[in-house]
């Protein structure tokens, strides 16, 4: 247990917090273009993929089984680094995943053996149970109050600017595994600069105190288990809902450039311009949501008036084939848009569970739940296209929708239950 009259260590110590706004948005700034890169590194076998196949270094079934892999592993550590993240120093965890990160870089890059690389990958995912839940910690717990809401929604940037500078660096390097050696000197380099960062910090840290009671006293908030609080206020069904409303986005955003050469026999190359005009419209949801942040008292209510929002359009998409292809694109990019605005809320919603001590294990649940739904993206939803066509797939899309509105307002009615029993 810390104690308010000892000598803290950022990489020991837990329940600390900058009060300097200069140092705090530095040292956010300096985790962004960290997670940038950790968000390429974790996309830098995907990114080398096309090479990898076309090299004939792997088959299109070994690079997915390893893709399948990581995810399988990922998932459920997810958890365990937000559990950890809340009792040990998320500095600390952060530079475990760094390092572990390294290290399986460097062995792809020095082996490329299938075995080899599948091992590596596992143990990446591994290496990286803790990164995701102690960024989201430190933002949400240790830099200064007053600013952490604007820092939430500029590390939702964080992980887009590292899959792009992913396609970047494939790009420029000679060949593809070169990508996973900038990768591995990327990370040590930041595993080190954090280290060298902490020494800076543990002057001018200060211990929590009874200011962040914002729902309760920080007193009652150590005695509650995290599962206590989850269940009690609805979180189970959010987390429901963000499995299911991401599978929906996921399988939208990947498989919509496919349905535009399929159905609209358009060629690859502007099917991809196309795509890019979905992300674009997706930033600009994100920028539109943020005028609201600051209104919203509720967040689960929130992101369901938006998934309810968001199944007419869907249902839209039913008619594809009779629909023209502008007027298509329109309809995907105001969808894109709504995602985007679900993947907002959904970072500010974690927020609600600082005051109990529990935000970094509901990032790691929540980040679990969102890579679950990734893999069901990734190989369920082709499946489904594949065997029995757009039409059906595209139904799927409002059903599933319908299901996740369907468990936000069990959280919703829940939530408000919670509130009432502790105000």
């Amino acid at each position: 247990m810390d104690s308010v009259h000892g000598v803290i260590d950022v990489d020991r110590d837990v329940n600390i917090h900058l009060e300097n706004k200069k140092v705090s948005k530095h040292f956010f700034w300096f985790l962004w273009i960290m997670y940038a890169v950790v968000s390429m590194t974790k996309n830098c076998y995907e990114g080398s993929i096309a090479s990898i196949v076309t090299q004939g270094v792997l088959t299109k079934s070994q690079t997915g089984f390893i893709t399948a892999m990581f995810y399988l592993f990922y998932t459920p550590l997810q958890i365990v680094g937000g559990f950890v993240v809340d009792k040990y120093s998320p500095e600390r965890m952060i530079k475990i995943g760094l390092l572990g990160a390294a290290i399986a870089n460097s062995v792809i890059y020095f082996n490329q053996n299938y075995y080899v690389m599948l091992i590596a990958w596992i143990f990446n995912a591994v290496a990286q149970f803790g990164i995701w839940p102690g960024v989201f910690k430190i933002i949400s717990s240790q830099c200064v109050r007053s600013d952490r809401t604007q820092m939430l929604f500029y590390i939702s940037f964080s992980y887009l600017a590292g899959t792009m500078l992913t396609y970047l660096i494939s790009a420029f390097v000679g060949v593809w595994y070169d990508v996973f050696l900038v990768s591995a000197i990327s990370l040590v380099a930041f595993s080190v600069a954090l280290h060298v960062y902490e020494k800076h910090l543990n002057p001018i840290m200060k211990w929590d105190c009874s200011e962040q009671q914002t729902i309760i006293t920080q007193k009652s908030a150590s005695k509650a288990s995290a599962f206590s609080i989850f269940g009690q206020s609805g979180f189970f069904f959010v987390v429901i809902s963000i499995l299911l409303h991401t599978v929906v986005s996921r399988s939208r955003s990947v498989l919509s450039s496919v349905l535009f050469v399929d159905v609209y026999n358009v060629t690859p190359s502007l099917a991809n311009i196309l795509n890019t005009l979905l992300l674009a419209a997706g930033v600009f949801g994100t920028i539109i949501a943020r005028k609201f942040v600051n209104r919203i008292k509720n967040y689960s209510l929130a992101i369901l008036l938006v998934l309810l929002a968001m199944i007419p359009f869907l249902t839209l998409c039913i008619f594809t084939k009779n629909i023209h292809l502008a007027v298509m694109v329109i309809i995907l990019c105001v969808i894109s848009a709504m995602e985007s605005v679900t993947v907002l809320f959904k970072t500010y919603y974690q927020t609600i569970f600082i005051s109990f001590g529990k935000n970094g294990t509901a990032a790691g649940i929540i980040n679990s739940a969102c890579a679950a739904a990734y893999m069901l993206a990734a190989y369920v939803m082709p499946l489904v296209q594949e065997n029995y066509g757009w039409l059906t797939l595209i139904i799927t899309w409002p059903v599933i929708i319908l299901i996740s509105a369907l468990a936000l307002v069990v959280a919703v009615i829940k939530f408000r239950k919670f509130v009432e029993s502790i105000m």
